[in-house]
């Protein structure tokens, strides 16, 4: 399938649900990702992590036998259950712009909105459109 051919689609700075409602993009940027509000699924995922935690050293590891519950907790709390959750924590700590992005960015200021009567993308020969900084 070719995407390039027929006519192109609209885009307007603001999505358009099914229903006809505008979809707005966010009035503040985001830093990272204990930045507000949150995102459900950043939600969804803590809860998971909390829940599969708990389950798992709060209910299966003690019904195992009594000669596997040590190693059960050696294996999968030591290496697993930290690795993930440093991961996790790194990953919401770190601030996804580029270098150039986060020296000229005021972070209190409202997002822009993208005009695609002006632009046909946000990034054009390594330059942003948006943050009007070379990426």
């Amino acid at each position: 399938m070719d995407t390039r051919s027929g006519s192109q689609c609209s885009v307007a700075p603001e999505a358009v649900l099914n229903n006809g409602d505008l979809v707005l993009p966010p009035r503040i940027s985001r830093v990272n990702g204990w930045s507000l509000p949150l995102h459900y699924f950043q939600v969804v995922t803590w809860a998971v992590f909390l829940g599969l935690s708990s389950a798992t050293f709060g209910i299966f590891i003690p019904l195992l036998p009594h000669v596997w519950k040590y190693i059960a907790y050696v294996v999968s709390f030591s290496p697993i259950f930290f690795f993930y959750l440093i991961v996790h924590l790194i990953a919401s700590c770190i601030d996804p712009a580029d270098f150039n992005v986060r020296l000229m960015k005021n972070y209190s200021q409202p997002m822009p909105i993208f005009d695609r009567s002006k632009h046909a993308h946000v990034i054009q020969n390594q330059f942003c459109h948006l943050c009007k900084v070379t990426v």
